[in-house]
């Protein structure tokens, strides 16, 4: 049968689409799936360009979600069909996109293939178009069929002379252009990088041909067919597509696999492989292309000491520890044994020390306080490694602005400060530290009412309270009347007392949020 129904696939969970868009022989059922999007939003821009008959969308979505979705599509489409994916707990959801035109519901634990089959063909016969629409029963796959197959890791028969007769050639490589881009740029951006590739074999005249395989996740992804002679051809082609992608403002980034000669490798080599190099150009510059097998060999994996790091901001050795977090951050370019996501969280905790430890000795430091989420909402942002590099060093410099600027207190006080923070355990009284540090008691009282906000006894407590929250946070096993304890307060009770006077809530309560 000529017409085909047209579906689009719509669910912010990737297992789910890829389980819907590989559960059947579509093209033997007489559909076809036009495209998957993560959400409303970016489901929106795929309607707008492949027209679907039918969207299977699920109804929890960031961005937009599917009640949202519906909404929007029959207000501008009305002839586009919808069927809605759901969890049990979620019919209140379903059945107000009933009243925006949904042709039907599935529940998700429930999804099959023949469920869904039986769904999308009642479906289809409320589309003129698709009316009366049977399935072929042709149960020859096209190439395209699979090749997808393969490359999602799915095993499917097929006939080894005639896949031969369509790739002639006796090795493979795979092309990947990485948009990062709305949908409906990536369509014009797989356009164009065809019509590149095109123009550029031609001329080459080389034992090479290409094959467009399926998008996924903001990749255009093709498949190149080439003899051995052929690899120094294909490098030639990407860095023709680079050179030309950035001469004409596509943005694309190309990455190009090794070579391989069993075409049942390809999932291994995708996901495994270059895959790996793609969500690595963070740390990367700002290249446009990789080939693997350019790729150099690494030095050993530089790690970062956070213990020792910490230890010397607690004995305020600033110039040092500053540098320990430089050197680390400087030499992240060109790492590929880094994760982007452990590396933003760890610099963040840094920053967030560095800050903690500047007030608590009484640096003036608030201004960068109150600077630091924008801090850490840039580095979580930062597209490659040069940026976060510029963030680290511009915060780096202004924490030892607050080192080697006016201080609130002297050096005399902030080692008491620090004398107080190494004790906390200890029975420590207003008359044992003074006479420590050669005061009598009344002098050190009006001491610390000069160069502190808060008197002796306010500031021993507050800080005890803070360090009881650390500890009731990272250590469940110990009991409360340890953590009392520990931070000391040998009289449980009266531990308890003062929590809550400076928490507002009980430790047994405040360890249970």
């Amino acid at each position: 049968m000529e017409a085909k129904g047209r579906i689009l696939v719509v669910d912010d969970e990737m297992l789910v689409r890829q389980g819907i868009i590989h559960l059947l022989n579509w093209e033997s059922e007489g559909f076809q799936i036009v495209g998957e999007a993560a959400n409303g939003k970016e489901a929106l821009e795929l309607v707008h360009l492949h027209r679907p008959h039918i969207i299977l969308t699920d109804i929890v979505m960031p961005v937009m979600d599917g009640t949202e979705l519906a909404k929007v599509v029959k207000a501008m489409y009305p002839d586009i069909e919808i069927v809605v994916l759901s969890s049990f707990g979620e019919f209140e959801y379903v059945r107000s996109t009933f009243q925006s035109g949904v042709a039907d519901y599935m529940l998700k634990p429930k999804l099959d293939a023949a469920s869904l089959l039986a769904v999308l063909h009642k479906t289809a016969q409320r589309i003129p178009e698709l009316r009366g629409m049977e399935p072929t029963g042709d149960s020859k796959h096209s190439l395209d069929y699979i090749l997808d197959k393969l490359i999602s890791g799915y095993s499917i028969p097929y006939d080894r002379q005639e896949l031969e007769s369509a790739l002639p050639y006796t090795g493979f490589a795979l092309l990947i252009a990485d948009a990062q881009m709305g949908s409906a740029t990536l369509q014009r951006g797989e356009e164009w990088a065809e019509a590149v590739i095109g123009a550029t074999v031609q001329h080459m005249q080389s034992p090479l041909t290409v094959r467009l395989l399926s998008q996924q996740d903001g990749q255009i992804r093709f498949l190149l067919n080439l003899n051995p002679e052929a690899k120094a051809d294909a490098a030639r082609l990407v860095r023709q597509l680079a050179e030309t992608g950035t001469s004409s403002g596509m943005g694309l980034f190309f990455a190009l696999s090794r070579f391989f000669t069993n075409i049942e490798a390809i999932h291994e080599v995708y996901s495994n492989e270059i895959m790996q190099i793609v969500n690595h150009r963070f740390f990367l510059s700002n290249r446009q292309y990789l080939i693997l097998d350019e790729l150099k060999e690494q030095g050993e994996s530089v790690s970062f000491d956070m213990e020792a790091f910490n230890a010397g901001l607690n004995r305020q050795e600033y110039p040092q520890a500053f540098e320990r977090l430089r050197s680390y951050v400087q030499s992240m370019p060109g790492r590929m044994d880094m994760d982007m996501f452990a590396l933003k969280s760890s610099l963040g905790h840094s920053l967030f020390n560095i800050i903690v430890s500047l007030l608590h000795f009484h640096y003036e430091a608030a201004s960068l306080d109150e600077s630091k989420y924008e801090y850490f909402r840039s580095i979580h942002e930062a597209d490659h490694i040069t940026d976060v590099i510029a963030l680290v060093e511009k915060f780096l410099n202004e924490a030892m602005e607050c080192v080697t600027g006016k201080k609130a207190s002297s050096p005399a006080f902030q080692k008491i400060l620090q004398y107080i923070d190494e004790h906390l355990a200890e029975p420590l009284t207003l008359t044992e530290v003074a006479k420590l540090f050669h005061f009598n008691a009344s002098y050190l009282s009006n001491y610390f009412a000069v160069h502190n906000k808060e008197g002796f006894n306010e500031y021993l407590n507050r800080i005890r309270i803070d360090k009881a929250c650390e500890l009731l946070r990272d250590n469940p096993a110990l009991s409360i009347a340890e953590i009392g304890s520990l931070v000391g307060y040998s009289d449980h009770s009266y531990f308890t007392k003062v929590f809550r006077k400076l928490k507002g809530i009980s430790p047994s309560l405040y360890r249970k949020k």
